[in-house]
């Protein structure tokens, strides 16, 4: 068995890459500094002088602090700051036994984040470029990827682009190999620099979780904006056209009243039933997949309004609907 390499060089090799490093408490992923709250903070800590400095404040990638850091306790383990140091790490976790598998995981029978952004990539048309990866110490997966060269200064978030999908970047770290915690360890799996974020996972965590609405008659916010109602790929005469029109509108009517008769618990599962249905219109060429979804997320307001998921939720399970479909007519 390869011995891992000691914390102390680990953290050195980690600020030659320029990632910010700091202590975390021997077997645990708190920061080992400072010891006391901001709220508790009164100045008399070296690096509080000039107001509180939290573990994101002291990273670091200097040698020598690094080394004088490490040297007083080798028992440390390593965390990196990811926002100083440029990176957004995407935490993959897997099921907790015993937890609820929300839909459409469930029915994909999908239960680890990597397979979770693996159908993602594959609805949005992207790519998981490989790049420096680790496995954590629950099984789970860190990709660590090189923040975009972008204004924006992206934050952490919990389940925004997909369940069992966190990210870490400004206001997080991630406790890196070769850190233990009981008789686990973080190990590297992947060496290779941090790949650029992938342009499907930039666009997800870029957008506003809200896409663009309009106000309904009654002036609620929460419907879907509408685009065009003859979205139809014309094939044949203008009596050919008008009957696709009216079998997609016929199609669409009856699946938005099984939509809102969904019963409480029943609401997301019955939406990706209606989007796989769709999907089928997509798969024949009777609609477009940007105008289905406009047409189905209309049809999901009802649901929206009443909380049962927001436009976000809804617009990812009416993706997962159409790639079901399309899987489904390319293995046929």
């Amino acid at each position: 068995m390869t011995q891992q390499p000691d914390t102390l060089t680990t953290a050195l090799d980690y600020a030659a890459r320029g990632w910010r490093v700091f202590p975390l408490l021997p077997s645990s992923k708190r920061p080992a500094t400072p010891n006391h709250r901001a709220a508790d903070c009164d100045g008399t800590d070296a690096w509080c002088r000039t107001g509180h400095a939290g573990w994101e404040q002291r990273a670091t990638n200097r040698p020598d602090w690094i080394t004088r850091a490490w040297s007083s306790n080798p028992a440390y383990g390593v965390g990196i700051a990811c926002g100083p140091s440029r990176l957004v790490v995407v935490d993959l976790d897997t099921h907790k036994p015993g937890s609820e598998i929300p839909e459409p995981w469930k029915t994909f029978e999908i239960t680890t984040g990597e397979d979770v952004l693996d159908h993602l990539a594959g609805v949005h048309g992207g790519t998981i470029t490989p790049t420096y990866t680790v496995r954590t110490v629950s099984g789970g997966t860190h990709l660590y990827y090189a923040a975009p060269d972008t204004a924006r200064r992206f934050a952490n978030t919990a389940g925004k682009v997909g369940w069992l999908i966190d990210t870490r970047a400004h206001g997080g770290y991630v406790a890196a190999p070769p850190t233990t915690i009981g008789t686990g360890a973080y190990t590297m799996v992947d060496d290779r620099p941090p790949a650029p974020l992938p342009m499907f996972l930039l666009d997800l965590l870029s957008r506003d979780q809200r896409p663009t609405t309009s106000t309904t008659p009654n002036g609620s916010p929460n419907a879907p904006q509408r685009t065009s109602s003859r979205p139809y790929r014309a094939v044949g005469s203008g009596d050919a056209v008008h009957s696709a029109s009216a079998y997609v509108d016929a199609v669409i009517d009856a699946e938005t009243t099984a939509l809102n008769a969904a019963p409480d618990g029943g609401r997301n599962l019955a939406l990706w039933v209606m989007a796989t249905n769709v999907g089928k219109l997509i798969n024949r060429g009777l609609i477009t997949e940007h105008a289905a979804l406009d047409r189905v997320l209309a049809a999901a307001a009802g649901h929206i309004a009443a909380n049962a998921y927001d436009t976000y939720q809804a617009e990812a399970t009416i993706r997962s609907g159409f790639h079901r479909a399309a899987t489904r007519r390319s293995a046929a």
